[in-house]
């Protein structure tokens, strides 16, 4: 096991000056055992920054550390990494049992250590049977099993998984999702796991670090990530539904601190909501307009939260997703995804919604980042 450590780090494609940058100096410390998810969308910088730790890309600026050794210049072989891909990479003429031990094969490893690997993976992941098995006879899910085996046999010091389960369906991809998470709490191995997926990065991660356009947008445990994200764009990316962005005005009466709220799309009233902040953090922004950022599930009804601000809303639409009903409603002149309970929203056009302002978060409209 190993600590990991990624510092200024650029990555630049073609000439320095004038070249595609596509990593921004990205710097990451990953302590022994931890469990470190890289998430964001498509051409974020995610996979190669993965790459760059197994020594498949070069790094063009700042340096990457295994235990605290400088590994930049050292070939994927002698990092003592085993990387996971998202197309599993099986050789398809080799069994399961061969293609678990070729890694062992090419280090020269004796035969009877080779059986015995290949036996206490084997067992780790329950593919005992299907040792004998080519990669076409068995399931998506099988295959990414023996994929994550050959990796487990060469007992590294970190993990790498590039996007691992999106060939899954869905049900598969949750139940490889807890296999991964189980199998880290049992080994404590290192790991650097790549998705897109934000629930994949929410339920698997100890650390979470949120990418866009080769610059990490925030780091930290996925309960900071939800709760209190950085920006805009970690407040929209992260959640499902994801977090409501309202424009809202702010006001000072002594100490209280007020974010003014208009409800609906024509409606000419609005909702007073108070902010558990002093005057003194908002003072830049009052009369400005600003961002007031809450979970659909803290926009809830009476029974799930004590102490909130009762608000009417009109409804514009409802799905109902069997525990909750997710009701969309205007406010500030924009969409917002509420998170009720089915009975209480019925075939009703206005809800009364409680706004659990305990949870509230703040942005700057015009930067999008977090007023603290």
């Amino acid at each position: 096991m190993a600590s990991l450590g990624i510092h200024n780090i650029r990555k630049t494609y073609g000439d320095r000056a004038k070249g595609v940058e596509v990593l921004k100096g990205i710097n990451l410390d990953i302590a022994d055992g931890e469990f470190l998810i890289l998430v964001g969308g498509s051409g974020c910088g995610k996979s190669t920054l993965l790459n760059m730790i197994a020594g498949l890309e070069t790094v063009t600026e700042g340096e990457i550390t295994i235990n605290g050794k400088r590994v930049n210049e050292l070939p994927p072989k002698d990092r003592d990494i085993a990387m996971v891909f998202q197309s599993y990479a099986l050789y398809p003429s080799m069994n399961v049992r061969e293609n678990i031990a070729f890694g062992l094969s090419l280090r020269k490893v004796p035969k009877t250590e080779q059986d015995a690997t290949i036996a206490r993976v084997a067992k780790l992941l329950q593919i005992e049977a299907l040792l004998n098995r080519k990669p076409a006879q068995l399931s998506g899910g099988q295959r990414q099993r023996v994929a994550m085996g050959r990796a487990l046999a060469r007992e590294p010091q970190i993990f790498l998984f590039d996007e691992p389960l999106s060939n899954l369906d869905a049900k598969l991809r949750v139940e490889m999702r807890s296999e991964i998470k189980l199998l880290h709490k049992r080994l404590g191995i290192t790991t650097v796991y790549v998705t897109h997926d934000q629930i994949e990065a929410m339920t698997l991660g100890d650390k979470i670090a949120v990418m866009k356009d080769g610059v990490v947008q925030q780091f930290g445990t996925p309960e900071e990530i939800y709760l209190q994200p950085a920006n805009t764009f970690v407040a929209s990316f992260m959640g499902s539904p994801p977090m409501n962005l309202i424009p809202a005005t702010l006001s000072v009466e002594g100490e209280r601190v007020t974010a003014h709220v208009r409800i609906g799309e024509t409606e000419a009233h609005s909702a007073a909501l108070p902010l558990n902040v002093t005057a003194e953090t908002v003072k830049q922004n009052l009369g400005r307009r600003v961002l007031l950022g809450l979970r659909p599930e803290h926009m809830c009804d009476s029974s799930r939260t004590t102490g909130a601000v009762a608000v009417e809303v009109p409804i514009t639409m409802t799905e109902i997703t069997g525990a909750d009903a997710l009701v969309f409603t205007k406010l500030g002149g924009v969409d917002v995804v509420c998170r009720l309970h089915p009975r209480s929203v019925g075939q009703a056009e206005r809800a009364q919604v409680h706004f659990d302002m305990t949870h509230a978060v703040l942005f700057d409209e015009a930067s999008g980042l977090r007023i603290s």
